[in-house]
């Protein structure tokens, strides 16, 4: 057995942490702060909080809001060109995955210049100078950018989602405070959280999956399990919300160890179709995917089933992994996501595309089993 393992990020967990940043900012000996938020977060009472407790200690700090959910190359680059001008010397990205992708790329262009299309998967340019640092403070539990190397961005003219990854765009730090969370929207929780669950599956039946990895993702599959309920329908209560916060960096450690899967690959693929939001695809995809991958690790399906609350004492691998998809459907619709393609604005001639940018995607090759483009025509056609 061969593998290594890498957690780079220094993550920072507590409530109200997200007042302390100037501890983290006085390491790095940086006084010049840009602090980014998407335009839902940058109108609440806590973001001003986190603003002016710097400002307060001596920072000088440049805010930016113009940040919308899954960031073009256009915008990336308008971004990038505000920061340069700027001058300043560290980013926090205060917001969710779009957030803090958006603050990945831009950090990355300032040492190393062009624009973010010319780094995206495919593209001429490779990364080869070190980022601005950057600090991640999630207001969701879901994405795990806090701790990931992947900026996603859209690529408008030809309707896909391609990223740009590289070591060098990791955060220095992440900080997780729960108590920014309390207010994420019921909806939001619920995808976010699904999102979580998905790096984690994903990653635990990997092809590339170690036992560190497998230990990371077990523990955030039975946290999810266990308070995504609470955090979506009792959105106050402050333990649900630092078990799911934690959740969604641990899955996060391990599908940036051991990679991701067929889920994520249509779930991108999608989303430069059709604009379906990430977590919302992923909770969609997941149960037929399952259906597709159970054959390729029926153990570890079987203890995904229990690691959700299921009762698998008894019974066959096969009907545990059985148990694994229909869970997973029943938090889905207990949490009120979306079950059919057309409720999310995917039509039938929208499939071909998905399928090619499926099939294009780079981790598709980890994926316990080998899916072909008649599997994922199968798979949507099970969701219209």
């Amino acid at each position: 057995m061969k593998f290594s393992f890498d957690v780079p990020t220094k993550i920072i967990f507590g409530v109200n942490s997200s007042l302390e940043i100037d501890k983290l900012l006085d390491k790095l000996s940086l006084k010049k702060v840009f602090v980014v938020a998407g335009r839902f977060f940058s109108k609440t009472t806590y973001f001003e909080k986190i603003v002016s407790d710097l400002k307060e200690k001596n920072f000088n700090v440049t805010v930016f809001k113009d940040i919308a959910p899954e960031p073009t190359i256009q915008k990336v680059d308008e971004a990038a060109k505000v920061l340069k001008n700027s001058n300043c010397d560290v980013v926090i990205a205060v917001g969710g995955g779009s957030t803090i992708d958006i603050c990945k790329a831009m950090c990355m262009l300032q040492n190393n210049g062009g624009s973010i299309r010319e780094y995206l998967f495919g593209g001429s340019k490779s990364v080869e100078n070190e980022s601005l640092p950057l600090i991640a403070v999630p207001t969701t539990a879901g994405s795990g950018s806090e701790v990931t190397g992947a900026s996603v961005v859209s690529d408008e003219d030809n309707n896909i989602k391609l990223s740009v990854t590289d070591s060098s765009l990791i955060p220095k730090f992440a900080v997780l405070d729960p108590i920014i969370q309390l207010d994420m929207p019921q909806l939001i929780t619920a995808s976010t959280g699904i999102d979580a669950l998905t790096h984690a599956i994903e990653a635990y039946v990997s092809k590339n999956a170690s036992i560190i990895s497998d230990s990371y993702a077990e523990k955030a599959i039975q946290l999810i399990g266990e308070n995504i309920y609470t955090a979506a329908f009792t959105p106050h209560n402050i333990e649900a919300r630092s078990k799911m916060a934690v959740a969604s960096t641990l899955a996060a450690i391990a599908f940036v160890n051991a990679g991701l899967g067929a889920v994520h690959g249509i779930s991108q693929a999608m989303g430069g179709v059709a604009h379906v939001p990430h977590g919302i695809a992923n909770a969609m995809l997941l149960p037929p995917v399952i259906k597709k991958n159970m054959l390729g690790n029926l153990k570890k399906f079987n203890k995904i089933a229990e690691l959700l609350g299921e009762k698998v004492q008894g019974l066959t691998d096969r009907e545990g992994a059985l148990k694994c998809t229909k869970r997973i459907k029943e938090i889905s619709s207990d949490l009120k996501i979306p079950g059919k393609l057309l409720e999310v604005n995917v039509k039938r001639d929208m499939f071909s595309k998905i399928v090619e940018g499926t099939m294009d995607y780079r981790m598709l090759s980890l994926n316990p089993v080998k899916l072909e483009e008649k599997d994922i025509y199968e798979i949507l056609e099970e969701l219209m």
